[in-house]
């Protein structure tokens, strides 16, 4: 007979907790079947113009640690930093391309 503690061992945690994503997703799809979601959207609504302003802010700093997304200030139309042309690899970045030596035996 197996102990415990050697089938705790061998389920996967961290990233890829199983059973709490099960969980998570059980939890979820019943909150949404509750009916509850439009009035604790209206709950989590901005109560007036500073805590809806301070939302932005903490919204835009999120995104700012999100990867691909644009740094908190920013919508997805401002200038912000350059971004590098892309150029195909192995461009020389001055269009000065050598051309490659043929090897003897290839």
């Amino acid at each position: 007979m197996k102990s415990s503690t050697s089938k705790s061992k061998s389920r996967i945690q961290g990233e890829g907790d199983y059973d709490s994503a099960r969980k998570y997703d059980e939890q979820a799809h019943a909150f949404a079947a509750s009916g509850k979601v439009e009035q604790a959207a209206r709950q989590a609504a901005p109560r007036n113009a500073q805590e809806k302003d301070e939302m932005r802010k903490a919204e835009a700093e999120g995104r700012a640690h999100a990867k691909g997304q644009p740094h908190a200030g920013q919508d997805e139309g401002s200038p912000g930093r350059p971004r590098p042309a892309k150029e195909a690899p192995g461009k020389h970045p001055q269009g000065r391309n050598p051309t490659p030596e043929k090897l003897p035996g290839r």
